[in-house]
C-alpha cells in the first residue's frame, strides 16, 4: 500500500511512522511524506528510518508545482495534516478571540473561522491535484477546522474522503475506565460535529450504565467536566471540547490567566524535536516523541491506515462525513461526525440505536447552520458571508465588535498567505 502524508514535515509524524511499524504485519508499505520544508522532511526521515525497524518504505518529496505526479502516483491513501501559518497561524487562532471576550481555539469558533479562512485557499489546490493523479485514492483529512474544511473539499472535488477524530474514541475508553469495564463492553450512541460531540444511550448489554457513572463522577475528588450533575440533569456526555459552550466563562479565565499560550508551547517542543531529529541518535529521538502526546494517531489514524492495508482492526474509528440519511433533521449534504467500524473490507456507519435527545438536537443544529455559511465565507472569500458567518455561530451571534473581529481575520491571515508561512 503507497501512504502519502501532506504535510509529513510535522515533528510528530515519527511517532505515526513508529506506531505502523509497530503494529503491522510484514506486508510492504510506502509511505511518502510530501511538504514544503526540505530541512524539516529530510529531518523527520531521518528520525523515522532510525525508529523503523520493519519493511517499511520512507520516501519525502517536496511539494513543488511540478512534483505533485511523483508525489501521488499510485496511492492508495493521502493523508493531509497542513497547518497553514504554522504555530503562528495556530497562536493567532487561540488567543485573539479572548480581546473579544470568547473562548479562542485552532479550530472552533471564531478561532475555527479564522483558521479556515487562512488554510482553504492551499487546501483547494492541493485536492485539485489529488483529483488528478490519484482520483480513488482514500483522502483522510486532520487538518482544522475539520468539518468546514471537510464540507467543502467534498464541494470541491469529488473525492472519497472523510475527516477523522479520536476525541470521541478516547472519551469512550475513559467512561469505560471510570467504570472499570473494557471499552468493548461499553456501548453508547453518538453524535456531533468538528470534535463537538455527545455520547447518550451509554450501556453494557442491557444495563444503563448512567446512573453508575453519576456516582463515579460524584465520588470524583475533583469536579471533572462534565460533572455529576451534568450528567444526571442532560443524561449525556459530552466531549472535553464542549466546556467552551457549556462553561465558557471558566473557560476563558483559564486561557487568559495562562503563562504561556499553548502554541507557544508546542513551538518549544517543536523546535527541540527538529533538532534531536537532524543531530541524535536513537536515545535521544524515542523521548522525543513523548514530548507531546499524539493519540490521534494511536487511536485514529494509524488504526484506519491498518484497516485499510488489509488488517484486522476492532476499534470505531469517529468520522467527518455528509450525513445522507443518517439523521433526519439535518440535510443530506450537511457534516456530521459519527461513528464508523470496519466490516468487510469497508467503513459502515454504526447505526444508533436510540434517538438523539432533544436537547443535543437543538445545541447542534445552530453548530451545522454555522459551518453552512462558514464553508461558503472561506471558498467565496466573501467578507460580507465571513460576517454572517459570526453573527450565527452560538458563541458570539450579535457580538459588539463583529466588524472588528472580522477586519482582524481578513488582515492577519491574508497577511499570512502572502509570506507563504506553513508546517
Amino acid at each position: 500500500m503507497k501512504v502519502v502524508i501532506i504535510g509529513g514535515s510535522s515533528f510528530s509524524t515519527p511517532g505515526l511512522l513508529k506506531f505502523l511499524d509497530s503494529k503491522r504485519t510484514p506486508r510492504s508499505m510506502e509511505v511518502v511524506l510530501a511538504s514544503r520544508s526540505h530541512e524539516r522532511l529530510a529531518a523527520v526521515r531521518r528520525a523515522s528510518q532510525l525508529l523503523v525497524r520493519r519493511d517499511l518504505e520512507i520516501r519525502t518529496e517536496p511539494t513543488e508545482t511540478n512534483n505533485w505526479y511523483k508525489i501521488l502516483d499510485g496511492a492508495d491513501s493521502v493523508v493531509i495534516q497542513i497547518r497553514v501559518g504554522g504555530f503562528d497561524g495556530r497562536l493567532f487562532d487561540e488567543t485573539f478571540p479572548n480581546r473579544y471576550g470568547l473562548c479562542g481555539d485552532e479550530g472552533l469558533g471564531a478561532g475555527g473561522l479564522s483558521a479556515g479562512w487562512r488554510t482553504w485557499p492551499v487546501l483547494a489546490p492541493i485536492l485539485e491535484e489529488i483529483a488528478k493523479f490519484c482520483p480513488r485514492a482514500f483522502v483522510i483529512l486532520l487538518t482544522s477546522p475539520l468539518s468546514p474544511l471537510v464540507r467543502a473539499s467534498l464541494k470541491h472535488t469529488d473525492l472519497n474522503l472523510v475527516g477523522i477524530c479520536e476525541l470521541p474514541w478516547t472519551t469512550l475508553q475513559e467512561i469505560g475506565n471510570s467504570l472499570g469495564l473494557q471499552t468493548s463492553e461499553v456501548r453508547a450512541d453518538y453524535l456531533g460535529v468538528n470534535h463537538l460531540g455527545w455520547f447518550f444511550n451509554i450501556r453494557s448489554r442491557l444495563r444503563d450504565l448512567t446512573d453508575e457513572l453519576v456516582d463515579e463522577l460524584t465520588a470524583a475528588s475533583k469536579q471533572p467536566f462534565p460533572n455529576s450533575q451534568f450528567l444526571r440533569t442532560q443524561g449525556c456526555f459530552p466531549t472535553r471540547y464542549l466546556r467552551m459552550h457549556y462553561e465558557p466563562d471558566k473557560v476563558l479565565t483559564e486561557q487568559t490567566s495562562q503563562t504561556t499560550p499553548r502554541a507557544e508551547v508546542l513551538r518549544g517542543i517543536q523546535s527541540r524535536s527538529y533538532q534531536a531529529y537532524r543531530d541524535g541518535q536513537l536515545n535521544e529521538i524515542i523521548p522525543a516523541l513523548e514530548w507531546r502526546a499524539t493519540p490521534w494517531y494511536t487511536h485514529a489514524l494509524g488504526p484506519l491506515l491498518l484497516a485499510l492495508d488489509g488488517q484486522q482492526v476492532e476499534i470505531p474509528f469517529f468520522l467527518s462525513g455528509r450525513n445522507g440519511t443518517y439523521v433526519p433533521f439535518l440535510a443530506a449534504d450537511d457534516i456530521i461526525e459519527c461513528q464508523n467500524h470496519w466490516a468487510e473490507g469497508g467503513l459502515l456507519r454504526s447505526p444508533s440505536t436510540s434517538t438523539p435527545p432533544k436537547h443535543i438536537v437543538e445545541k447542534l443544529v445552530p453548530f451545522v447552520q454555522f459551518e453552512r455559511v462558514a464553508t461558503e465565507a472561506i471558498m467565496s472569500r466573501s467578507i460580507p458571508s465571513l460576517r454572517k458567518a459570526l453573527t450565527m455561530h452560538p458563541w458570539i451571534l450579535d457580538h459588539a465588535q463583529l466588524q472588528s473581529m472580522v477586519e482582524e481575520i481578513v488582515t492577519t491571515n491574508d497577511a499570512m498567505l502572502v509570506t507563504g508561512t506553513r508546517r
